[in-house]
């Protein structure tokens, strides 16, 4: 019962139902990006929608039996489609081949080139095989891990996959399919297909619109746990950290790092100065300190660095470097030169040892140590 409903529908129908449903996303996504212009991946998105709209209704239009017409309708879709990938890729921070629409573009014409000499099967195959392969390169750029959580993008990668089942079926379709088939067969396979497409344009768009959400989301945490002045995590990140770390299970380093006479520089230089200073320190720490490390200022000018699995020795060779480098790093400001030095605490926990807290007192111990000796110095308090 069903699958004779389904063949009795219409394909003109669903044609014009796909072209209505991508135009209104693309509008969607254009009136988001006029409240984001700072994100190019929502034009791409509105390029690729307004595309395929374009190619799904010059589907109803054309005399789908005339080959010329046939090319220039199949290279809307393989550029939308192009562009969606493209999408995707600027939406997770990935380098872009516009040159890529090109190249696929003359890809879509090997076949026809060679109209004379293969079966009108062998290009229906031949196109659906291409058509595949975008959807599969989409689907790859969703996979890839990216370190951002995002549910949505496993939505996506449903709803390329239902695609991209419609898109197997007609390749197989072009490699038994009869000799004497049409260039766009209108059978019951290629409705199915449409109702395919119908259902991927609704569930694709509103999981991209999703997918931004969480993106989103997701950086507003984010601005909560960085400190705006040196882009550095704020306190409440570093303390999250600090809590996450299991110390019992390996060795831990902390780090403090205060920059001396601080004040001095407000006083001396002005407000400006010590703002730059402490940027300046920031910069410094996160070059010389790994991706791995987290690296926070905790207070006006006192910073902190968290160092998993890592020896004593190693993390006082890190401050040390940070010490040399800030001491190192004068600037100019308001015509005067401004010299930095800085004085660092470092403890370390082993094997056995639960309390953060107590890591965190000691390594603030072995700062004011550093302190009382004469500033500019590293020490440390080893547990």
């Amino acid at each position: 019962m069903i699958i004779q409903y389904i063949t009795n529908i219409d394909p003109n129908s669903l044609f014009i139902v796909n072209a209505i449903s991508l135009a209104a996303f693309s509008i969607a996504f254009f009136c988001i990006w006029l409240k984001q212009r700072d994100r190019i991946y929502w034009l791409y998105w509105v390029a690729a929608n307004f595309i395929l709209a374009l190619g799904f209704t010059a589907f109803v239009i054309i005399d789908r039996t005339q080959m010329l017409q046939l090319i220039i309708v199949n290279g809307f879709m393989v550029i939308g489609i192009a562009l969606r990938w493209q999408a995707l890729r600027s939406f997770f921070y990935r380098k872009n081949y516009i040159e890529v629409n090109i190249v696929i573009l003359l890809v879509l014409l090997v076949p026809y080139s060679v109209s004379s000499y293969v079966s009108n099967k062998f290009i229906f195959g031949f196109v659906n095989l291409l058509f595949l392969a975008e959807i599969v390169l989409i689907i790859r750029e969703l996979v890839r891990p990216n370190g951002e959580v995002l549910p949505s993008r496993w939505g996506l990668v449903i709803a390329y996959s239902i695609v991209g089942v419609g898109f197997v079926a007609r390749v197989v379709q072009g490699i038994i399919g009869p000799q004497n088939m049409t260039l766009l067969p209108n059978d019951g396979l290629l409705t199915v297909l449409l109702l395919a497409i119908s259902v991927h344009i609704v569930a694709s768009g509103a999981f991209a619109i999703s997918l931004a959400y969480e993106r989103g989301i997701s950086e507003l945490k984010q601005m909560t746990l960085l400190d705006p002045l040196t882009e550095l995590y704020n306190r409440r990140a570093f303390e999250l950290a600090l809590a996450g770390q299991r110390p019992d299970l390996g060795s831990l380093t902390l780090i403090l790092l205060d920059i001396d006479h601080f004040k001095r520089v407000n006083d001396d230089y002005g407000h400006e100065a010590g703002d730059v200073a402490l940027r300046r320190c920031a910069n410094i720490l996160t070059t010389i300190f790994r991706k791995k490390d987290v690296v926070a200022r905790i207070g006006g000018e006192e910073f902190a660095v968290i160092l998993p699995d890592t020896t004593l020795r190693e993390a006082y060779e890190f401050a040390e470097r940070a010490r040399k480098a800030v001491e190192n790093d004068a600037f100019e400001h308001g015509g005067n030169i401004v010299r930095l030095t800085i004085s660092a605490g470092v403890c370390q926990t082993v094997a056995g040892v639960t309390s953060l807290s107590d890591i965190t007192k000691k390594a603030d111990v072995s700062l004011y140590m550093a302190k009382n000796k004469g500033r500019n110095r590293v020490e440390i308090f080893a547990v």
